[in-house]
């Protein structure tokens, strides 16, 4: 007997290749999939600033990345967005060894902010403030919610929340530092590096990389300038409105080992980035 080939048939073909091609497109986590999934909920409740932040988007902006040994790092996107008093950006930060390294961000380890002694014999499985061992939180996207101690997604010892650790455990550190650099380009005046505060997020792909997604207010950035350059404080609308403004991220990466104790925050590579803002008229 020899069967037909239908219509339907033929469209649900069509429907799998384009599935599949999809996949084997990839998902890029930059800010368009952060807002309108990871945080939609601002989306929601500010439309202002969301339809601000991605009317004044750029993506792949120019940038500088210094040299680094053990990471490879993009910035993504930014968005200067004066109306909504806002500039954010997102970076993701790829081992450049994935076949020895595997990262992870320093944020998910000892997520809960528990004090760790490895000196101490307490090995709990609680959620507790005090223990022997760091663990790392795994709450990777796509991956679902998390199914507590001892799971993947969840949390536990480093080790066993490692997609395999036979690898180097590799923690990116960033907590936001970014200095906005601010030069009139007149003779006499310096340029003015001013440290930028704001909030930030992490997370992490199944596929093993890192993203960062940060967002910094334009008046506190205004005050901050008035305060450290009292006598330059008029100078400020002129600085921010010029066509060219950079900005510096800088972090470290630290080669995890059991036993570091202090060392964990201390030690690690440093690295930086420096990416350009061409504000929008």
């Amino acid at each position: 007997m020899v069967k037909k080939i239908t219509t339907s048939m033929i469209l649900v073909f069509v429907l799998l290749f384009i599935a599949i091609a999809a996949i084997a497109a990839g998902i890029i986590y930059n800010q368009d999939w952060y807002w309108n999934n990871r945080n939609s909920s601002e989306r929601d409740n500010n439309p202002e600033v969301y339809n601000a932040v991605m009317a004044n988007m750029t993506e792949n902006p120019e940038q500088h990345l210094g040299e680094h040994s053990l990471v490879q790092i993009a910035v993504q996107d930014v968005s200067w967005a004066p109306e909504a008093n806002v500039m954010t950006f997102s970076f993701k930060v790829t081992p450049k060894d994935p076949e020895h390294f595997e990262l992870h961000s320093m944020l998910n380890l000892d997520e809960d902010g528990a004090s760790v002694d490895e000196s101490s014999s307490i090995e709990t499985t609680e959620d507790g403030e005090d223990r022997s061992m760091h663990w790392l939180w795994r709450t990777d996207v796509d991956l679902g919610m998390s199914q507590g101690y001892g799971h993947i997604p969840g949390f536990g010892p480093v080790a066993d929340m490692m997609d395999d650790n036979s690898k180097q455990l590799l923690l990116i550190d960033w907590e936001g530092t970014t200095d906005l650099i601010l030069d009139s380009g007149e003779a006499g005046e310096g340029a003015v590096k001013l440290p930028m505060y704001g909030s930030w997020d992490t997370y992490r792909t199944t596929e093993g990389d890192v993203y960062f997604w940060a967002e910094y207010d334009l008046d506190w950035l205004r005050r901050d300038f008035e305060k450290t350059y009292p006598d330059r404080k008029d100078d400020f609308d002129k600085l921010i409105t010029k066509d060219t403004l950079s900005c510096q991220l800088t972090y470290k990466v630290v080669e995890y080992a059991d036993g570091m104790g202090g060392k964990l925050h201390t030690s690690g590579i440093p690295g930086s980035a420096e990416f350009v803002i061409h504000p929008r008229k």
